[in-house]
């Protein structure tokens, strides 16, 4: 992935990174550090870990503060080559510890799932199977808790599409179209959710629909605020020849 940052978002990470620096130790900035996290950039996750760390040592059973730091280890994982699977499963300890000190709360599970799915991915879905249900139980209790949660139909998307169908599984190409078009409702304007779709759509059969979308998706100039997303709708366009 390209952790290329335009520079003045290099600045706004600079400026972060020097008020957290300065807020007194009891303080938790959960905006803040979650922007450092968002960044995409490796050293300001790490601080943001680093951060978060710290905090929990003295109050562990802050359950914003347990999401958060496993949502940092995601996206720390996503940037990581060596050790990916440890990054994550370390991110997945806090995911756990979330959801057992605020059950109620749609994040903590969302982080759950989301690394339950990369540890899939990472060690190859025929030897992760067995982590498909969990991880779907773990989307629909977001949903029992907000049915609007956008990322959460975005993962079952993917899962639906990804995993292997009945008996081995519940892959399910109509699911994994729903959910997508589901996600995109709810945030018409997330070129993520959008680039999904466009995938379900492919994987439907759609390849007309499917390789529009695509092509408004790279026609968009919000586009070039995200490198990675940026890369990863390039490599799809190859892929599809457009």
């Amino acid at each position: 992935m390209n952790l290329l940052r335009q520079p003045a978002v290099g600045f706004s990470i600079l400026a972060l990174l020097v008020l957290l620096l300065t807020l007194p130790a009891v303080a938790m900035n959960y905006s803040q550090i979650d922007a450092l996290i968002e960044s995409k950039d490796v050293d300001s996750i790490e601080h943001a870990i680093a951060l978060l760390e710290e905090h929990l040592d003295k109050q562990a059973d802050d359950g914003e503060a347990l999401w958060l730091a496993s949502k940092a280890y995601l996206y720390l994982g996503d940037r990581t080559e060596e050790g990916r699977l440890a990054v994550f499963e370390k991110g997945k300890e806090y995911a756990d510890r979330a959801v057992e000190v605020v059950p109620d709360s749609p994040h903590a599970h969302y982080w759950l799932s989301a690394l339950m799915g990369r540890i899939g991915q990472t060690r190859g879905i025929m030897s992760s199977l067995f982590m498909v249900r969990p991880m779907k139980e773990a989307l629909d209790r977001v949903l029992e808790l907000d049915e609007n949660y956008a990322p959460a139909y975005w993962v079952l998307s993917q899962l639906y599409q990804q995993a292997p169908g009945f008996p081995l599984s519940i892959g399910n190409k109509k699911q994994a179209l729903e959910n997508a078009q589901q996600a995109v409702d709810l945030e018409p304007g997330n070129l993520e959710f959008q680039l999904q779709l466009a995938r379900a759509l492919e994987h439907n059969g759609k390849k007309e629909e499917a390789q529009e979308l695509l092509l408004s998706i790279r026609a968009n100039p919000k586009l070039k605020d995200d490198p990675e997303l940026r890369s990863e709708v390039e490599e799809q366009a190859a892929q599809w020849k457009l």
